[in-house]
């Protein structure tokens, strides 16, 4: 009765372990990269600039400056009404 025990205590070690390695949880996470510049697409409209300055996080503190690049032009609307930033 004390081996048959014992042996079904081993036998369910050997099972719960071989089990236990059955599972992965190593599955890659998809990574935005980082913004590292100001896409032209933004200089398109004033609504398209206030969209894109609206996208970006307001709290990090951790990433470089945007860079600006050379063909990029500021939105020439001076008609519209201003853009509330709430």
């Amino acid at each position: 009765m004390k081996i048959t025990k014992m042996l079904f205590a081993a036998s369910s070690a050997a099972v719960v372990l071989t089990l236990a390695g059955c599972w992965d949880d190593d599955d890659p996470v998809a990574v935005t990269p980082p913004i590292t510049a100001v896409p032209d697409s933004a200089g398109v409209s004033t609504a398209a600039f206030i969209s894109f300055i609206m996208s970006l996080g307001a709290n990090d503190e951790t990433s470089e400056p945007l860079t600006i690049g050379n063909t990029f032009s500021v939105p020439p609307d001076e008609s519209a009404e201003p853009t509330p930033l709430t």
